[in-house]
């Protein structure tokens, strides 16, 4: 079994790093793993790791980094703005949308948004675990809630094009969109849509396209996967 870890600081050929206590109850209560035993590690900036368990007791847990096995890619820049949803689809949202390399993602607040407290430490840990799942090396910043309008007010042709998903039909397609980008930021909104107001509020921002998914009206979550689906894997 490879087991993959995330450590929240700098690794290093020779270095001996500590485990937290999530990490040794994970691996000596849940996996029951002993010393010896080889990890794969990574910290989101250096690369991936082999690294030897070397210690481990109920408070106290120690791997040494041993080889690197692969260096870290080029960061790309793709972003995720959505409405937060009940709280079991926000996180099944951020899980995909990590898996498909999302770098940044930003719970937005809008007229229609149904959840607005939401819990980013937790979404931070579930982005983690589909990074050690998943093989990715980097781990997208999980953002503070902001207001649409907000967020709008600071788009400029300085970031990613904003790709707003526009169920009325009116957007293009995602083939067009895409052509000759390597960023963008996606924009989905909540289950009962924009409002007339953040809609007109859209068409006025900057930098910004909506698109077309189709003629099925999708579930929030599933437009959101399936938006950032088409991009990263053109």
């Amino acid at each position: 079994m490879q087991i993959r870890l995330f450590v929240d600081a700098p690794l290093a050929l020779g270095a001996t790093v500590p485990l937290t206590v999530e990490q040794i109850h994970y691996l000596r209560d849940v996996l029951r793993v002993q010393t010896g035993t080889e990890l794969f590690v990574f910290d989101g900036k250096n690369g991936e790791f082999a690294a030897v368990l070397s210690s481990l007791s109920k408070r106290d847990g120690r791997m040494q980094i041993c080889r690197l096995l692969r260096k870290q890619p080029e960061k790309r820049d793709v972003r995720l703005y959505f409405s937060p949803l009940k709280r079991d689809c926000t996180e099944w949202v951020v899980e995909k949308a990590t898996e498909l390399g999302a770098t940044q993602i930003v719970p937005v607040i809008t007229q229609y948004t149904s959840t607005k407290r939401v819990n980013t430490d937790r979404l931070r840990l579930i982005s983690i675990e589909a990074c050690e799942q998943c093989r990715r090396l980097d781990v997208p910043e999980i953002s503070e809630p902001v207001a649409l309008k907000e967020l709008l007010v600071a788009q400029n042709d300085t970031k990613p094009l904003l790709v707003h998903l526009d169920e009325t039909g009116r957007g293009k397609k995602a083939d067009e969109i895409f052509k000759g980008i390597d960023a963008a930021a996606f924009l989905v909104g909540p289950e009962g849509g924009f409002s007339e107001t953040e809609r007109a509020l859209i068409a006025e921002t900057p930098h910004t396209t909506g698109m077309d998914l189709g003629e099925r009206i999708l579930r929030a979550e599933t437009a959101a996967v399936s938006a950032l689906a088409l991009f990263v894997c053109r």
